[in-house]
């Protein structure tokens, strides 16, 4: 090969190296612009954690603050009890049955006359606070009443407060009420959480005095709760629990133990008044889960030990805003997330907040009572079977042959 030619084809060489560097480069250039597909086989990461929704600052800081114990149980229904960290309400503070048992709150009816859905309180104490919860009962005066919202009294205060009435066939009496020491059983608490009015509270009520058996002439729902059996078995249920319930409670979780689901409950801003009150919660859940439910006393269906701390779970990431009140305080309301609650707080502080679910509870229909055996039927004697009659036998005649057949010779 001379020189010329030996570089000619040194050239051609060189040229071709760097035309394939070119392309190679545009083809780096050209899959970096534009990436492949990514792969849809790949799973998709799991949902994030959902934060707790927008609370009232008061409940917020009160919900951070609980811890759920064991807990205890009393044939259908289950309560868990509930403790608060830190530092609780303060304060000097009184029930409504204290209150009223010491003179110091006064109930009334509005003027001579009444009115159906407002009641008068007065708190004459000159250094408590008197709370009066949703669904508690006040008697006497022209009918008996529930109360329908959480009502702060301060010392010294005097306000109208709304009810409704349960006793749908009196209205006649002094204008003095007092305590009925009972509250409404929780399902009425939720038909008044899902703002009933008051001919479906009428109906509420004569619905439960029927499951209890313990209708009365003027259908009232304190007559049904204090008839001598159910009194004795609610009662029962409210020794079962209290003994077994921490004293530094502030708080009760209930559970309807046959379908292990949580069904409501009961928070308070301190010990003395959820110990004080725990008696009422008990009976208004233990109407529908224990005294309706007898048929069901042996079922022990095995809960979830963390059911309790999830339903609290469900209450943080519900969310609340304000309510209404009478009285001091404020309120607050919570709808949402299948849950109704209701409360109140004063100076920040929470004092009280009751959270139902909103599912209505259909008591499961008791089996039919036991019938006694009845009797061996004695056995029959055997029939004795009919014989044929006799058929007659045509005889043959002096012209007729045996086989009725006539002769083949003559």
């Amino acid at each position: 090969m001379t020189g010329r030619a030996y570089l000619i084809l040194s050239g051609l060489i060189v040229l071709g190296t760097l035309a394939f560097g070119a392309a190679a480069a545009a083809s780096y250039i050209e899959q970096e612009s534009n990436p492949p597909p990514p792969d849809r086989s790949t799973p998709l990461p799991p949902p994030q954690y959902r934060p707790p929704g927008p609370h009232v600052p008061e409940l917020a800081q009160y919900l951070d603050r609980l811890e759920v114990g064991p807990p205890v149980s009393y044939r259908q229904l289950t309560v868990y009890p509930v403790r608060l960290r830190g530092e609780a309400l303060s304060g000097r503070w009184l029930t409504l049955d204290e209150a009223v048992s010491r003179g110091l709150l006064s109930v009334s009816e509005r003027g001579t006359e009444g009115s159906v859905p407002v009641v008068v309180m007065e708190n004459r104490a000159r250094e408590e606070c008197v709370l009066v919860t949703a669904g508690e009962v006040v008697s006497g005066g022209k009918q008996t009443r529930t109360v329908r919202e959480d009502v702060i009294l301060a010392p010294g205060q005097r306000a109208e407060v709304k009810v409704f009435c349960v006793e749908a066939h009196r209205w006649e009496g002094e204008p003095a009420m007092r305590s009925a020491g009972v509250a409404v059983p929780q399902s009425i608490q939720k038909e008044m959480r899902k703002g009933a009015d008051q001919d479906a509270v009428w109906k509420e009520v004569e619905r439960a005095n029927k499951d209890l058996g313990a209708e009365s002439r003027t259908g009232s729902i304190e007559a049904g709760l204090k008839s001598p059996r159910v009194e004795e078995e609610l009662a029962k249920a409210c020794r079962s629990f209290t003994p077994l319930v921490p004293r530094d409670s502030v708080g009760f979780i209930l559970v309807d133990r046959y379908r292990c689901v949580p069904v409501g409950a009961e928070l308070f801003g301190r010990s003395d008044l959820a110990l004080a009150l725990l008696p009422k919660v008990i009976g208004a859940y233990a109407v529908d889960f224990v005294v309706s439910r007898k048929a069901l006393d042996e079922t022990d269906a095995p809960l979830a030990a963390d059911l309790g701390r999830r339903f609290l779970d469900d209450i943080r990431r519900a969310g609340s805003v304000r309510g209404e009140t009478p009285g001091s305080g404020a309120g607050i309301r919570m709808r949402g997330s299948g849950l109704l609650g209701d409360g109140v707080s004063l100076n920040n502080v929470l004092v009280h907040f009751a959270v139902q679910t909103e599912e209505k509870f259909v008591p499961k229909p008791k089996p039919p009572e036991p019938q006694p055996p009845m009797p061996p039927r004695p056995p029959r004697p055997p029939r004795p079977m009919p014989l044929p009659e006799p058929r007659p036998v045509p005889m043959p005649g002096p012209e007729q042959p045996w086989n009725g057949m006539k002769p083949l010779l003559e």
